[in-house]
C-alpha cells in the first residue's frame, strides 16, 4: 500500500508539473508574442510621428509657392526671400533653404551663404526632383568639400500662374534634435536602443548619441526593407560593434518600421534576454518547485494515506483551476507540512501571473487608447484644414467677382461715355466748351477715385504709409463709424515700434475680421477698443453690445460657412503662438480677446 501512494502521489505530482509547466511555456510563448506585437507598434507609432515631422516641413517648402510671389524672372528676390525666411524659421531646416531653377542652378539661399552660386544638378536627389517633379527627402548626404553630413528635402517651386520654374529645398541636420526627442521619449528602457536609418545604413538618430552617423546596416538588410516599404520582427547579433565593445556582442531582438515620406526607417532593438527573462526565470522556478513537489510527494507518501489523500486531492483541483486559466480563487490548504509550502508556492507563482497579465492587458488597453486620441485629434485638424482651404478659395473667387464687377459696372462704363464724349468731340470740334471739357476731367477723377477705392480694400495703403495705429483708425471709420457705430477707443498703451511688420499684417487682418463681423451680423450700437503691448505680449480686447450668439453651437456646421470666420482669426493667432477667445451669450453682447507673446521668454512660457 505504501508503495502504491508513494508511486501514486509521484505520478500525481509529474501530471501536475508537466500540465503547469505546458500551461506556463503556453502563457509566456504568448506573453513574447505580445511583446513583439507591442515593440513592432512602437515602431510603426514613432515612423507615423516622424513621418508627420516631415511631412509639416515639406508643407513649409510648399507655402514658398503658395505665397503667390514667385517669380524668378523679375530680378526681383525680396519677395522669395521674405518667403524662405518664413519657411526658415517654422521648420526643422536648419542648416537653411533654397531656391534652384530648373538647370540645378542655385538661386537663392537663407540664411545668406558665401560660396553658393553654384549647380546642384549633379546631387542625386537634386536631379531626382527635377526630373520627376515630386518632393524628396534624401538620406544623409556628405557636402563637398567641407565634408558637412546633411539631408536634403526638396519640392518642386511653381511660380504665381502655377508654372513649375524650378526648385525649394532645405537642410537638415542629420543630429537634429527633433527626432532625437522623439526617440528618447519611448525609450525608456537604457538596454532599448532605437534608431532612425537611412537606405545607406546611416544612423540619422538615436537614444544613444554615440550611435548617430554610424553605419549598422550589414548585407543590405534595412536598404531592401526600406526599399520595399516593409516592416519586420527579426533577430540580429549587433555584428556592427567593434573595438572594445566587441566582446559585449548580445543576441537582440530587431523591430523594423520604414516611412512614408523618406527613404529611412526605425529600428528598435532590444537584448534577446530582456525580451525572454520571464520565461527564463519562469523555468528555474519552475526547476525549483518540481524539485521541492518530488522531494514533498516523497516525504509525504511516507505518512499515513488518510493525511496525504486529502491535501492532494486539493492541490490536483488548484492546479487544475491554474492550468484553465482562473487565476482569481487563492490556493489554500489546510496543512504545516511540505504540501502546505507547496501550495504556498503555487499561490505566489499564481498571483505573479495574474499581476503579470493585467499589467499587459492594462498597457494594451492604454495603447489603444492613445492611438485612437492621436488619430481623432489628426482627422478633427485634418478637416480644419480642408474647411478653412474651402473658405479660401471661395472668398478669393467672390473677391475676384466683386472687383470684376465693380470694374464692368462703375469705372469701365463710365469711361466708354467718356470715350463716347471724346470721339463726338473730335468729330465735331466746333462744339467743344469750356463746360464739356470740365465734364469729361470730372468723369475721369471719378474713374480715378473708384479705382483708388478698389485698391484700397485690395490692400489698404494707409497701413504701409502711416503705420499699425493710423490703419485700426481707418478700419473703425470704414467698418464701424460709416455704418452709425459708435466707438470707445484707447490706444494710449499702444507701442508700435515693438511690433514687427509682419504681425502688423496679421493683427491688421484680425482686427479687420472683428470689424466687419460686427458691421454685418452683431447689431450693435457701442463697441468698446482696448489695445496695448509692451516688448513681452501685445493684448487686444474688443467688446460690443450686439445681439450675441452661442459659442456652443457656432462651430457645429462649418460646412455652411457659420464660424469659419472664427476659426480663421483663431488660426492667424496660432501661427504667431498667440490666442484668441471668442466669449458670447444671446442677447448678450460678443467679447473678443486675443494675446499675442512678443518675447522669447512668453512664448516658451506657453
Amino acid at each position: 500500500m505504501q508503495k502504491r501512494i508513494i508511486i501514486s502521489i509521484l505520478l500525481s505530482v509529474l501530471i501536475i508539473m508537466i500540465s503547469l509547466g505546458l500551461v506556463s511555456y503556453y502563457h509566456i510563448e504568448a506573453s513574447i508574442e505580445r511583446s513583439y506585437r507591442n515593440r513592432l507598434a512602437e515602431s510603426q507609432i514613432l515612423a507615423t510621428s516622424i513621418d508627420h515631422i516631415l511631412e509639416e516641413n515639406l508643407t513649409r517648402l510648399y507655402d514658398i509657392s503658395l505665397s503667390d510671389k514667385i517669380e524668378i524672372a523679375d530680378n526681383n528676390w525680396v519677395p522669395e526671400r521674405e518667403a524662405l525666411k518664413a519657411a526658415y524659421h517654422y521648420s526643422i531646416f536648419s542648416d537653411g533653404v533654397f531656391l534652384l531653377d530648373k538647370m540645378g542652378n542655385v538661386l537663392l539661399t537663407y540664411p545668406p551663404r558665401e560660396g553658393w552660386t553654384i549647380n546642384l544638378l549633379g546631387i542625386p536627389p537634386v536631379s531626382k526632383v527635377i526630373r520627376e517633379m515630386r518632393p524628396v527627402v534624401s538620406s544623409i548626404f556628405t557636402m563637398e568639400p567641407t565634408r558637412r553630413k546633411v539631408i536634403f528635402a526638396l519640392v518642386p517651386l511653381k511660380n504665381r500662374n502655377g508654372e513649375v520654374v524650378g526648385t525649394a529645398g532645405g537642410l537638415i541636420d542629420p543630429t537634429n534634435y527633433h527626432f532625437t526627442r522623439i526617440l528618447s521619449a519611448i525609450a525608456t528602457d537604457k538596454q532599448m536602443n532605437i534608431e532612425l536609418v537611412d537606405s545607406l545604413g546611416i544612423v540619422i538618430a538615436s537614444n544613444h548619441n554615440e550611435s548617430i552617423l554610424s553605419g549598422i546596416d550589414h548585407n543590405k538588410f534595412l536598404s531592401r526593407l526600406i526599399a520595399e516599404k516593409k516592416s519586420t520582427v527579426t533577430s540580429c547579433h549587433r555584428c556592427h560593434i567593434t573595438g572594445k565593445d566587441a566582446q559585449k556582442r548580445t543576441e537582440d531582438i530587431l523591430v523594423f518600421s520604414p516611412l512614408n515620406l523618406a527613404p529611412w526607417g526605425v529600428a528598435l532593438r532590444v537584448p534577446k534576454s530582456v525580451v525572454y527573462a520571464p520565461s527564463t526565470a519562469l523555468e528555474k522556478g519552475f526547476l525549483i518547485l518540481g524539485i521541492v513537489s518530488l522531494a514533498s510527494a516523497f516525504v509525504l507518501s511516507l505518512g499515513m494515506s488518510k493525511s496525504i489523500v486529502r491535501p492532494v486531492r486539493q492541490l490536483i483541483r488548484a492546479a487544475d483551476r491554474i492550468a484553465r486559466g482562473d487565476l482569481t480563487e487563492p490556493v489554500f490548504i489546510e496543512s504545516t507540512d511540505e504540501i502546505g509550502a507547496l501550495s504556498q508556492s503555487f499561490d505566489v507563482m499564481r498571483q505573479k501571473l495574474a499581476v503579470s497579465l493585467e499589467s499587459i492587458q492594462r498597457q494594451n488597453v492604454q495603447l489603444e487608447q492613445r492611438v485612437r486620441e492621436r488619430t481623432r485629434q489628426l482627422e478633427e485638424k485634418q478637416f480644419m484644414n480642408a474647411t478653412l482651404l474651402r473658405k479660401l478659395i471661395t472668398s478669393q473667387e467672390d473677391e475676384r467677382k466683386r472687383i470684376a464687377r465693380e470694374l464692368h459696372d462703375e469705372s469701365l462704363q463710365t469711361l466708354a461715355a467718356l470715350l463716347m464724349n471724346i470721339e463726338m468731340c473730335r468729330l465735331h470740334p466746333e462744339l467743344i466748351t469750356p463746360e464739356k471739357v470740365g465734364k469729361m476731367r470730372d468723369t475721369v477723377t471719378m474713374v480715378i477715385n473708384e479705382t483708388t477705392k478698389l485698391i484700397q480694400n485690395l490692400r489698404p495703403t494707409v497701413l504701409d504709409d502711416l503705420g499699425f495705429e493710423a490703419g485700426i483708425i481707418w478700419l473703425i471709420d470704414r467698418n464701424l463709424k460709416d455704418k452709425g457705430i459708435t466707438c470707445f477707443l484707447n490706444l494710449h498703451e499702444l507701442r508700435e515700434e515693438s511690433l514687427p511688420p509682419e504681425l502688423q499684417v496679421t493683427l491688421f487682418r484680425m482686427f479687420q475680421e472683428v470689424t466687419m463681423n460686427i458691421a454685418r451680423h452683431a447689431k450693435a450700437q457701442n463697441v468698446c477698443i482696448s489695445i496695448k503691448n509692451d516688448k513681452k505680449v501685445f493684448n487686444m480686447i474688443i467688446e460690443d453690445d450686439g445681439q450675441g450668439f452661442d459659442t456652443a453651437t457656432v462651430f457645429e456646421n462649418t460646412h455652411t460657412g457659420r464660424g469659419l470666420g472664427i476659426l480663421g482669426m483663431k488660426e492667424r493667432a496660432a501661427q504667431v503662438n498667440g490666442r484668441l477667445q471668442v466669449c458670447s451669450t444671446p442677447g448678450q453682447g460678443t467679447i473678443v480677446l486675443c494675446t499675442i507673446p512678443l518675447s522669447p521668454e512668453e512664448i516658451h512660457g506657453q
